[in-house]
């Protein structure tokens, strides 16, 4: 007795709080806890109860626990959900039917505590068919809603009444059966009956109207039964593809055990599978704010799970370049360049590369060197004149791959002596730098062309006129590395005021 006192007052707690605050948690927890303390008040409920047979009390605690163990059992069940969901529903009815019955059997309660109690068991169960064509927020629903309280009430004065001395009344002999529970029995049945087959289900839920989403309210604050209507209502909702997020001949309940499945799976990624088995078409971010709603989190959860990825994705470039970069070394090292610096340069399809001003705008964008335009260098020109193209602040190089080639800066005072040895063409030309900057772009996230290591600022005086040297030859092939570059340049940078481009080594 004194258990059950306890148990009653911690589910009282629990509907009025606790549960709420459980839940911000993690839903599991929420409902474990909850489901665990109903199936302990229900079985200290069924015992303690005066005045009713052995057989009235296996078959109310058979029918409670079928109700609790359905309803933990369900989501694995191979049954059809909505066939499920009535078969826990009528256990879970029948067997609160069959307490209030015993209540009325027992001296200790008042009929007000059995009223109520009645009251709170019937009217939802009522509400469904009188609800048929009405609008979903009318005044009925309203007040059916604000009867939902009325279990918190019969189960604190259940509590409350239990403290009393037990009056003396006969067991019921096994032919007796109450008028009350064949009452309830024939109320609980109508609404099951109205329900109609599987395939052509009434939803619990009406489908949102149009403008619900104007009165939605963030997740965060809302009730069990708010929360699901808002994730029902984006739900039937239209998406970015001008589609409604789920098929609309889906009932609303399978919606809401889709939406709970999804709930449980750990990423972003695994929800739009399922979400696409079940017909749905809502993008990642569209099914995500859905679930805020079911499962409040989801989206924190998944964000760290796009930054978990790019972590990943970010170190396995990061090897990749390093990787790149150590089959790359310096051809001239006994040259010492006031700035210098090596690494592998990823080439794009069509391959070629640019070195440029890459602070002057004065001609529109120059590193661009597939335009079309005269005031910057084009690859296109650079190919038919042999090696480089060079306007201005912009050079255009040309690369016989198109895959990835070793390249080496270096940045002199002054001129360094000329090198052609080993060099199957070295070509001369003059750059301008308008605003002191001449550099090699780095390779870029996510794709392209570029640097895959850091190369330096190539004008070492500042703005003014420089002179570039390109070195380029072939690489013999590696067998024990396939993916060796297959290519190597080497720049030479010097101020200097010439414009006219000197061959020091054609193209043999």
């Amino acid at each position: 007795m004194v258990w059950l006192r306890r148990l009653l007052y911690t589910d009282v707690a629990g509907d009025l709080l606790l549960w709420e605050l459980l839940d911000e948690v993690s839903d599991v927890a929420e409902y474990a806890a909850s489901r665990a303390v109903w199936a302990a008040t229900l079985v200290l409920l069924v015992r303690v109860l005066g005045g009713v047979s052995a057989r009235f009390r296996i078959v109310a605690l058979g029918l409670g626990l079928t109700g609790v163990l359905g309803a933990a059992l369900r989501p694995f069940a191979e049954v059809p959900l909505l066939t499920a969901s009535l078969l826990v529903v009528m256990a879970t009815l029948g067997c609160k039917a069959m307490i209030l019955a015993g209540q009325g059997r027992d001296g200790r309660f008042s009929a007000v505590t059995i009223a109520i109690g009645w009251t709170a068991l019937l009217v939802p169960q009522v509400h469904p068919l009188l609800q048929v064509g009405r609008d979903a927020f009318d005044g009925l629903s309203l007040a059916v809603h604000a009867l939902d309280g009325l279990i918190v009430v019969w189960a604190a004065r259940t509590a409350h009444e239990l403290a009393a001395p037990r009056q003396d009344v006969p067991t019921p002999g096994t032919g007796r059966r109450p008028r009350l529970l064949a009452a309830a029995v024939v109320l609980l049945g109508l609404p099951i009956a109205a329900v109609g087959a599987e395939g052509d289900a009434r939803l619990t839920y009406t489908a949102a109207d149009e403008g619900c989403r104007d009165r939605l309210r963030p997740a965060a604050g809302l009730g069990p039964e708010e929360r699901r209507r808002s994730f029902l209502c984006l739900a039937r909702g239209s998406t970015f593809a001008a589609d409604t997020m789920f098929p609309e001949d889906v009932a609303d309940q399978r919606i809401l055990a889709y939406g709970s499945q999804a709930c449980a799976l750990a990423g972003d990624r695994e929800r739009q599978e399922l979400h696409e088995r079940t017909g749905g078409t809502a993008e990642a971010i569209e099914l995500a704010t859905a679930l805020e709603y079911l499962c409040p989190g989801i989206v924190a959860r998944q964000n760290a799970e796009v930054r978990r990825r790019q972590a990943e994705f970010d170190r396995q470039e990061t090897a990749w370049k390093a990787a790149a970069n150590a089959r790359c070394a310096d051809p001239w090292p006994g040259a010492r360049a006031r700035r210098q610096g090596t690494a592998a340069y990823m080439l794009s399809e069509g391959g070629g590369y640019a070195v440029f001003d890459d602070g002057d705008d004065s001609a529109g964008d120059p590193g661009n060197i597939y335009g079309d335009g005269d005031d910057v260098a084009d690859i296109f020109d650079a190919g038919e004149d042999g090696l480089i193209d060079a306007v201005g602040g912009t050079a255009a190089i040309v690369t016989s791959e198109e895959n990835v080639m070793c390249l080496t800066v270096k940045a002199f005072d002054r001129a360094p002596p000329l090198r052609l040895t080993g060099w199957k063409q070295v070509v001369e030309v003059g750059l301008t730098s308008r605003s002191g900057r001449l550099v090699v772009p780095a390779y870029p996230q996510g794709g392209g062309s570029g640097a895959a290591g850091p190369l330096p600022d190539l004008a070492v005086a500042g703005p003014g006129h420089y002179q570039l040297r390109v070195h380029a030859r072939t690489l013999p092939w590696d067998e024990d590395d396939p993916d060796a570059p297959r290519e190597e340049h080497l720049l030479v940078v010097y101020p200097g005021r010439s414009t006219d481009k000197v061959v020091h080594r054609p193209r043999g």
